[in-house]
């Protein structure tokens, strides 16, 4: 018997049933509610138009960029500016693997698998010497962000790559010894950079000085993608990985703000993008903490009882409930009625108008479920659906200029659709 689950049941119905045995009762019987299959034929054009693309740009012209994907509109600060020139970035092919890998495993397509495995390799042969990744910004230059001059790796960089490539491996990609290497040298950078060490304040990137959430749970995602990687394919957990990203979500839990959004970073402000891209974050960590190779596992996988301790003592189910509950009613409370986000008063960050912020916020309150999370979520759908272009693709931003060609976002946002597209 194979001990492969298929994505849908790893990534949705595996939050699901997690945070159903992990959380109190009343919040579980809200998980568990949240359904809306009638979305896969609605979702499904969208990431096939998607999948097209990235299939188009991924680059087997033989030299440094074989097997990566190229971003034609490359939008990173701090420049901001999607006509600043294109890149191959590190995130895009994070993501777009990963999908390739889970689409291909689906419809048994060896090209499409044999297209990811190149997007990894490709990954792990440009990961630095100490372990993590560079920031790609516009025209393939590494990012600078503290203006040293000095090499600077990012957080969210390398846990796009963790993220991808440790969740397919554990979907069956081939456990090269690279693979493996990779993953514990990202996970030992990551340590690296915890500041104060033991804290659980992973920076954007290095020598930053500030404490920023999303870097916080990135950086618990890459631990623990090379944790249950390590553990689950080749048999040598790092549990050094575990203890570290326990600390990066326990310590981002404190600095929830009252309205229930999680800022961009611990010194304040309100954002849309960023609480749900902790959220994220924290439903992926979820999804590895209970066992995604368990054989027989399928859509109503009950959790055993050393499953559901093993979670509770990761984080306490009450904290966890109040940062679900309270982020989800912030994020509904940003939904206008005609499915459009309002932006003036709940977004400070430079995300503003972004579309990728819809389909990531459309995600989360899909997989933690309820009425209400649901009903809103169903409002995002059809506005992001109304907003695809003639090309097939969504737009990068709800207004202005139409611009689809930007990688990274395109992989992202497929990646955030596929749960719910009946692909995988």
């Amino acid at each position: 018997m194979s001990n492969i689950v298929t994505r849908r049941q790893f990534v949705n119905k595996g939050a699901l049933s997690l945070m159903s045995a992990a959380l109190p009762t009343g919040l579980a019987k809200q998980v568990v509610a949240g359904e809306s299959p009638g979305d896969d034929e609605k979702i499904r054009p969208v990431c096939e138009s998607t999948l097209a693309y990235l299939l188009r740009v991924q680059d087997f012209k033989p030299g440094e960029y074989h097997g990566s994907f190229w971003s034609e509109k490359a939008y990173h600060g701090p420049l901001l500016d999607y006509h600043a020139g294109g890149s191959h970035h590190h995130r895009s092919a994070g993501s777009a693997a990963l999908s390739l890998w889970l689409i291909g495993l689906r419809r048994n397509d060896a090209e499409l698998k044999h297209r990811a495995e190149a997007a990894f390799d490709w990954l792990a042969a440009r990961q630095r010497p100490g372990g993590g990744y560079f920031e790609i910004q516009n025209n393939e230059k590494p990012s600078d962000w503290e203006r040293t001059g000095l090499e600077e790796c990012s957080t969210i960089e390398t846990a796009f790559v963790a993220r991808g490539l440790g969740h397919a491996l554990l979907l069956g990609l081939p456990p090269k010894k690279l693979y493996s290497d990779c993953l514990q040298r990202a996970g030992l950078w990551q340590l690296g950079i915890e500041w104060p060490p033991g804290s659980g304040i992973f920076p954007h990137h290095e020598r930053s000085p500030h404490d920023t959430l999303n870097a916080n749970l990135h950086a618990a995602e890459t631990l623990m993608a090379a944790f249950k990687a390590s553990e689950m394919v080749f048999q040598r957990p790092v549990n050094i990985f575990q203890q570290g990203a326990r600390r990066g979500v326990l310590h981002t839990l404190t600095l929830q703000s009252k309205d229930g959004s999680f800022p961009y970073r611990g010194t304040g402000g309100v954002t849309i993008n960023y609480t749900s891209l902790v959220l994220w974050c924290l439903l992926n960590i979820h999804d590895l903490l209970r066992d995604p190779m368990q054989p027989g596992a399928g859509r109503d996988l009950q959790l055993d009882a050393a499953a559901a301790r093993r979670i509770a003592a990761f984080a306490p189910p009450d904290a966890l409930r109040k940062a679900f509950d309270s982020a989800t009613g912030f994020l509904r409370g940003c939904v206008d009625a005609d499915g459009s986000l309002l932006w003036e008063k709940n977004e400070t960050s430079t995300a503003r108008h972004n579309l990728w912020t819809y389909v990531i916020t459309y995600n989360v309150l899909r997989r933690i479920g309820g009425e209400r999370n649901t009903e809103t979520a169903a409002r995002l759908l059809k506005t992001i659906l109304g907003k695809r272009t003639k090309s097939g693709l969504l737009p990068m931003r709800d207004r202005g200029e139409e611009i689809t060609e930007c990688a990274y976002m395109q992989a992202d946002m497929l990646l955030f659709l596929l749960p719910f597209s009946g692909l995988v």
